[in-house]
């Protein structure tokens, strides 16, 4: 149990609804004022409303999500598909623990919905109710993801750039060498440069993977070598331009995106290294 599962729990025992109980407990994560917390998740109490839909302990929980990891390009669907794969992998867990993320089915409920007036909170209510199971639920699983997210930022990891004299070069399977740049908490620790040991298909996402890099970044690169990397859970961004050391510090501050630069035509088919 986290402390604010304990919170949360606490503030629904209180009186505040489920979606209220979780977005009140991670203000101190969110930074929003008491109050703000309380009024943009006051709607989605009794599964949004009382409608008895998605149950209000997830939709605060997806709340918190959004203002601690949420988009906000319209036209960036990279960030958009991440946050949503974020988003179904939490109700994913929420499911699996509790057998469902809709209210009505949660408690057990046979009416589509109820009357909007809520039920007066008393010791039957609560007993007979898991909501507040579920709400100390819902803030453990954001806990995780809160300590996972601090984790991964901590880590090592090493970003490799197709370069040629210090640039990103255009063609990732004739570059010149690769520049690997050691990251610890989101930081440059140091960076050397690895000669490009020869292109023939398929061989060198397999060399970079084996010499433990977990980010490519590159001007233009062919299908296949994407493919390859996508298998070896190796993140791929191309389009990239200009000096290397300069393209991954804009990654590591989350400025740099893919642009999806994938070489089709036949000429360049060899040279962006399928």
């Amino acid at each position: 149990m986290s402390e604010h599962s304990t919170l949360a729990k606490e503030l629904f025992k209180k009186g505040y609804s489920c979606s209220q109980s979780i977005v009140l407990a991670f203000c101190d994560e969110t930074g929003l004022e008491s109050e703000t917390a309380l009024k943009i998740s006051s709607s989605f109490g009794g599964g949004m409303g009382r409608l008895r839909e998605v149950c209000g302990a997830v939709s605060g929980m997806f709340m918190v999500v959004g203002m601690l990891d949420g988009y906000s390009d319209p036209l960036d669907r990279t960030a958009k598909a991440e946050h949503y794969k974020l988003i179904q992998s939490l109700a994913t867990k929420f499911k699996d623990e509790n057998q469902s993320i809709i209210c009505r089915e949660l408690l057990g409920l046979s009416v589509e919905k109820e009357s909007y007036i809520p039920e007066e909170r008393t010791e039957d209510y609560y007993k007979k109710r898991p909501c507040s199971e579920l709400v100390e639920y819902a803030a453990i699983l954001l806990d995780e993801h809160i300590q996972n997210k601090k984790l991964e930022g901590n880590k090592m990891m090493k970003v490799a750039v197709a370069s040629e004299n210090g640039m990103v070069t255009e063609h990732f399977g004739h570059c010149e060498g690769f520049m690997i740049f050691d990251i610890e908490n989101n930081q440059i620790l140091k960076s050397e440069t690895i000669a490009n040991p020869g292109h023939r298909p398929g061989f060198l996402p397999n060399f970079l993977a084996d010499c433990g890099v977990n980010v490519i970044i590159s001007g233009g690169m062919g299908g296949g070598a994407v493919e390859i990397f996508n298998k070896r859970n190796i993140e791929v961004i191309v389009g990239a331009k200009g000096n290397a050391k300069d393209t991954v510090e804009a990654y590591l501050q989350g400025a740099l995106k893919t642009t999806g630069s994938i070489c089709h035509e036949h000429q360049h088919h060899d040279e962006c290294g399928d």
